[in-house]
């Protein structure tokens, strides 16, 4: 009997020491709500591009890390201090977005079913005057829980895209036998189109190459700082001789939006094309 004080001294020593390191490696399951895409590391997969709609929706998600155990009231508001503090970070010029161009619900209620919550985001063009907008949508609180204050705000922003719209366009082809040089033309076509001119970027957009947008081939058209280059994907390049696709001209008028593009190439027989196209923004 006399050794049952150490041994239960040192049996409580014990089941301290594996309270403590239990409590030391214990994990935080508290639900900690963010907007998926949130923060400044989501920028660019929140720009909002309009290829010829005049509305669109863009589905803001919020997630939680882990399931609630109840529900959760999130509420959401427009922070323009935020579109701010971004420009001065960033040295961007993104302006205020008029409250006339978008609408959403500014309280959902986050269930035990799901960590996901969507929220549409509905976007009206003809209230936008072609500038570089930005609306920065934030949590303000949530009725439960945590909220992650790095991702608590969606930088949604637009791009004044000079070249998107629908074109009417007008192309006229020329097939030689062999090198245009030779001046043996086996066969011209005129063909006119409709077409659906979408932006990829700020900068840059991708238009159906003359009739032969239905296999893949885009012309790439960059304006920026007032210079407009033509390109074609790497399809049209791919799909003729190697190394012979050209842009021979291009010109675009910012004024007009009015786009010609006489380009150049050799098929895989070696006969060449010379394609001329005119486009005309319609709307």
């Amino acid at each position: 009997m006399r050794f049952s004080k150490p041994v239960i001294a040192a049996a409580a020593l014990m089941i301290a020491f594996a309270s403590c390191k239990k409590d030391s490696n214990s994990i935080d399951t508290t639900p900690n709500f963010y907007f998926v895409n949130g923060g400044p590391a989501g920028f660019d997969d929140n720009l909002i591009l309009f290829p010829s709609a005049d509305t669109l929706t863009f589905n803001m998600i919020i997630s939680s890390t882990y399931l609630p155990s109840k529900e959760v009231t999130i509420m959401l508001s427009v922070e323009d201090s935020s579109r701010q503090y971004y420009n001065s970070v960033h040295f961007t010029n993104y302006q205020q977005m008029p409250s006339t161009a978008y609408s959403f619900q500014t309280s959902i209620t986050a269930t035990t079913e799901s960590v996901y919550d969507t929220i549409p985001v509905k976007l009206n063009k003809q209230f936008l005057g072609g500038e570089d907008y930005m609306l920065p949508v934030v949590i303000t609180s949530i009725s439960q829980y945590k909220l992650d204050t790095s991702r608590r705000v969606l930088y949604l922003h637009t791009s004044g895209n000079k070249l998107a719209g629908i074109y009417a366009s007008t192309s006229f082809k020329t097939s030689y036998d062999g090198d245009a040089a030779g001046g043996i033309i086996s066969d011209t076509a005129t063909t006119q189109l409709t077409k659906n001119l979408a932006p990829v970027s700020s900068t840059q957009s991708q238009l159906d190459y003359a009739e032969l947008g239905s296999n893949g081939w885009k012309y790439l058209l960059t304006y920026a700082n007032g210079t407009f280059i033509a390109d074609v994907n790497d399809v049209a390049k791919s799909s003729v001789k190697s190394g012979s696709f050209t842009i021979i001209t291009s010109t675009f008028n910012p004024l007009t939006k009015d786009i010609y593009i006489k380009s150049s190439y050799k098929n895989l027989s070696g006969d060449e094309r010379i394609v001329e196209e005119s486009l005309t923004l319609q709307k």
